[in-house]
């Protein structure tokens, strides 16, 4: 089968692999589309690290081809999102509820081969029944809107309160519609690009704002009253649009890390600052039990996901894609083996 993987040198190929074979508790799926996430650029792009010979791609959705002789409750031709992270649940994190902190924690297209093959393998309990009312290719963006879940959950937005996303990618376009459904106040979108821009408009924020051309936090201070917003979720994970958040929120509020930030970007933050104005600061990491309500929320199609496809490559053409996805102009990038 032909695959993507990084080898030695960190760099991104593409070769042949034999399919892999099934245990008893798996399932082999053929890989419908899988999308390139901003880890993964970070990944190919060498600014963090990633295991050699592994195939990339975790946000993935298939079809299941052959099932292990104890899988049950899944079966050939069911269509399947996968959920990547693999933990222990033997220690500490995992016996308390935490999973997604777990010590031992593996995940599909990270430390495992994944989806950016014709096939994978991966064990029954990963893989989520997509269900037939859903054109398959949305499946890939299952994962995400899971991993958006679990932020929401962390910074725990009232009805009424106005919210302030920075970042108008896939991820910032998914909370904008979380947060409008969820009966927020205002919500502010920041966004370089006019084509996110006009999606967020569209999906229900009450003002967006060009940060190429207008002073975020000028506006945001106009269109509060001075006092900022309750809660600012930073979906681009860059130093500047952390700091800028921490400035946007209000007293008392509440400001969510959900960027991937590379690993060495370090700010500047007054710890006086977070005392006197009593600020919460907060992290998101994957999606810890939240893969069945991204499928619930997808059938039930009160969240519309079609939009974030901006671009459909080839396994063949992933470098063109990984360059696609890096420019910062597309939303999601899906490659179909």
């Amino acid at each position: 089968m032909l695959s993507a993987y990084l080898d030695g040198k960190g760099e991104l190929v593409l070769g042949e692999r034999d399919i892999p074979k099934v245990k008893d508790d798996e399932v082999l799926i053929r890989v419908i589309a899988c999308g390139i996430c901003g880890t993964d650029v970070h990944v190919f792009k060498g600014i963090n690290k990633g295991k050699p010979n592994i195939i990339r791609g975790h946000e993935f959705v298939g079809e299941i081809v052959e099932v292990g002789s104890s899988v049950k409750d899944l079966k050939v031709k069911d269509i399947v999102i996968v959920d990547p992270n693999i933990p222990c649940m033997n220690c500490y994190q995992c016996r308390n509820g935490r999973i997604h902190l777990c010590k031992n924690l593996t995940a599909i297209g990270v430390d495992l081969d994944g989806g950016f093959a014709e096939y994978c393998v991966l064990p029954s309990r990963q893989a989520y029944k997509l269900p037939s009312n859903i054109e398959p290719i949305i499946g890939a963006l299952a994962e995400p809107l899971a991993c958006a879940l679990h932020g929401i959950d962390r910074v725990d937005i009232k009805e009424g309160e106005d919210i302030l996303i920075i970042g108008g990618g896939a991820l910032g376009l998914i909370i904008t519609q979380l947060v409008v459904n969820g009966g927020a106040g205002k919500v502010f979108v920041s966004e370089p690009y006019k084509e996110k821009r006009d999606l967020a408009f569209g999906f229900g924020a009450s003002r967006v704002i060009d940060p190429t051309s207008e002073d975020l936090l000028d506006v945001i201070k106009d269109e509060t009253d001075g006092k900022g917003v309750d809660v600012v979720i930073e979906a681009v994970g860059s130093g500047k649009t952390i700091l800028q958040a921490i400035s946007a929120v209000g007293d008392g509020g509440r400001v969510l890390f959900f960027g991937v930030a590379p690993e060495d970007v370090k700010i500047d933050i007054s710890p006086f600052e977070i005392y006197r104005r009593e600020l919460t600061l907060l992290g998101s990491f994957v999606n810890p039990f939240t893969m069945d309500r991204a499928v619930s929320l997808i059938s039930s199609r009160r969240i519309n996901l079609y939009p974030l496809i901006s671009d459909i490559i080839p396994l063949q053409d992933i470098n063109r894609g990984v360059d696609i996805a890096s420019t910062g102009r597309s939303i999601r990038v899906l490659v179909r083996p």
